[in-house]
């Protein structure tokens, strides 16, 4: 395994999914439609939520959708170029996740190691730390939402119930979001322990919370958990606010009170 390489691939990965992630809807489409930027209201970022407090439902759902294309995108681009593309004497570089679970001998790959997941961690720090908007971005909420339900069904069952359960119960938004990032950090864990104690069969990755195309071990439980505490960190405004007791919440959510006659 050559190191040099192995650092210059995680690096590229960083970057590619940092410019995707820096790709900004909310502030374009802002002042575009409503001649606002959204930094300079409300909770002053440009994320999903702010958006929608600002602009209504529709336009909270756009953002977000835009926030989970750009990450997904981040990882799958890096993905197929490493593993479909023959940049070795016409050979790939790096197994594919069938082999990574099944393989005993991975020493013809220069990479064995799912490295793509870092292009992931690029795109959180694009989407907070934006580099065509001047590193004002949002708080990232988005993008390990958008990860967790688009690679794996049981994270985006396990994550929706959590959320959505949350957001019922006490109308916040940021705690929701702060809930399902440490379900996924820990579900992640146990998932990347019982992969390598082999508590799980070799051939169940096809069926048991992932697909066969991504390769799932403690370097995604890494960043699942790096993302997450980005994450937190960036909620730090809410937290304060969640204790004090003057967080604001969701109305759109609230029943309806039945109409007196």
């Amino acid at each position: 395994m050559n190191i040099l390489v192995n650092i210059l691939v995680a690096l590229a990965c960083l970057l590619i999914g940092y410019i995707l992630g820096s790709a900004n809807i909310s502030i374009p489409l802002g002042k575009l439609v409503f001649k606002q930027d959204p930094r300079d209201y409300g909770s002053h970022n440009c994320g999903a939520t702010n958006c929608g407090r600002l602009w209504g439902k529709k336009y909270f759902l756009i953002v977000f959708l835009f926030d989970v294309f750009k990450t997904i995108a981040s990882l799958y681009l890096c993905w197929a170029i490493l593993t479909f593309v023959p940049l070795n004497n016409g050979a790939t570089i790096l197994p594919s996740a069938k082999e990574m679970y099944t393989s005993t001998d991975l020493s013809m790959y220069i990479i064995q190691w799912p490295v793509y997941w870092l292009a992931c961690l690029g795109a959180v720090l694009g989407n907070i730390f934006p580099l065509f908007t001047k590193f004002r971005g949002g708080k990232a909420a988005s993008t390990y939402i958008g990860l967790m339900i688009t690679t794996s069904w049981a994270y985006g069952v396990a994550g929706a119930i959590t959320y959505l359960a949350t957001l019922y119960r006490w109308r916040y938004v940021s705690l929701s979001s702060i809930l399902v990032g440490i379900q996924s950090a820990i579900l992640s864990w146990v998932w990347a322990i019982l992969l390598m104690l082999h508590v799980i069969p070799d051939n169940a990755y096809w069926f048991i919370l992932w697909g066969p195309m991504l390769y799932v071990n403690y370097v995604f439980a890494i960043v699942m958990t790096i993302i997450v505490i980005i994450t937190v960190i960036r909620h730090h405004e809410n937290i304060a606010r969640l204790k004090a007791g003057n967080e604001r919440k969701i109305k759109w959510m609230d029943r309806k009170k039945p109409v007196e006659n």
